[in-house]
């Protein structure tokens, strides 16, 4: 099964959020249940106030991040009986906005998320990792 988009939800801090369902079969009577959220985050340079950022600084940050940072989580649950599948993913959806909910809401969650990336890849000595 093809990953499909179930829900796209605006944050408070003006980011769309995509929940989509990514579960499969795997048995004639059994599915393995997989909960995709994404958030892409434009790199932009009115995330950062003026006197944090720096032509050269933003120019890098581009070059090691992409035009796009992209937040990706998933929880996945194995062998679900298929008449417990959509309660399930249900539940998994539910759990995510009940624990992650506020936190990506955040007004400065794009620009940590944006940071955070810079970081790990010019700590990483690797350049973009994912370009979407």
């Amino acid at each position: 099964m093809r990953e499909k988009v179930v829900k796209e939800v605006e944050l408070d801090n003006n980011q769309t959020l995509i929940i989509s369902d990514a579960s499969r079969k795997i048995a004639d009577d059994a599915y393995l249940v997989r909960m995709n959220a994404r958030i892409n985050i434009p790199v932009e340079k009115n995330l950062f106030s003026g006197n944090e950022l720096k032509e050269l600084f933003f120019e890098d940050i581009v070059d090691k991040v992409g035009l796009v940072a992209v937040y990706e989580f998933a929880v996945e649950r194995n062998f679900i009986m298929a008449k417990d599948k959509d309660k399930l993913f249900e539940k998994l959806e539910q759990n995510f906005f009940e624990t992650l909910g506020k936190y990506i809401s955040k007004p400065n969650f794009p620009k940590k998320l944006i940071l955070k990336q810079y970081k790990d890849r010019v700590d990483n000595k690797t350049n973009k990792i994912k370009v979407v």
